[in-house]
């Protein structure tokens, strides 16, 4: 985990294990939106947790052991 203007910063492998989701979800919730930052266009995404999850409440998923709508 890094920082980035003080908030933590995770990659694509780390917001998987946080979120206990598999990577085809992430681009599944990519694709519908899931809010994610890049340095440049065409630069790695990077993710803040945080936001990831209001994210997901906001669209309606609930986590139970993983996440689900």
């Amino acid at each position: 985990v890094s920082k980035l203007f003080g908030q933590e910063i995770l990659n694509g492998k780390q917001i998987c294990e946080a979120l206990g989701i598999s990577s085809t979800l992430l681009y599944k919730l990519i694709a519908s939106g899931l809010p994610y930052h890049q340095l440049t266009e065409g630069s790695r995404k990077y993710y803040y947790l945080e936001e990831v999850k209001r994210w997901l409440l906001e669209v309606g998923y609930h986590q139970r052991t993983t996440w689900t709508k």
